[in-house]
């Protein structure tokens, strides 16, 4: 803020991953009724979304939903699916093909304040990375 002047004001973004409000479950589904078939069944967790929206009020970060290895059309469609349902407490969605290519868009956004992900991915991130119980 320069002046009094509230336009120039950025406020701080937070990156969260898909996998961090996503649960995967494999489902037998027979074909037939004799020939089982194996599919994974994906549902959203409800209580890591809502503490994604009380950590946004809280904080006052801006949450920006990314996802590796969807295309944009899918992560458009998980946005859209969120805002049926209410519970949508991202306002941008973005597809990366790999992890990498987050990690190195990293240094350029000024207005990123973390980067919300599963575990296994913690040291991709840096001082970025913001674990799950932080939130």
């Amino acid at each position: 803020m320069q002046g009094g002047d509230l336009s120039n004001e950025v406020p701080r973004r937070a990156v969260v991953t898909i996998d961090c409000f996503i649960d995967r479950a494999p489902a037998i589904k027979k074909v037939f009724g004799i020939i089982p078939h194996t599919t994974e069944e994906v549902t959203y967790n409800y209580g890591m979304l809502s503490r994604f929206w009380n950590y946004s009020s809280y904080t006052g970060f801006i949450l920006e939903l990314v996802g590796f290895g969807y295309t944009q059309k899918e992560m458009d469609e998980v946005m859209e699916d969120l805002d049926n349902l209410g519970t949508n407490p991202f306002r941008y969605g973005k597809a990366y093909g790999v992890i990498s290519d987050l990690v190195a868009e990293l240094p350029y956004r000024s207005d990123l304040a973390c980067v919300i992900d599963i575990p296994q991915n913690a040291l991709r991130y840096g001082s970025w990375y913001y674990d799950l119980g932080r939130v």
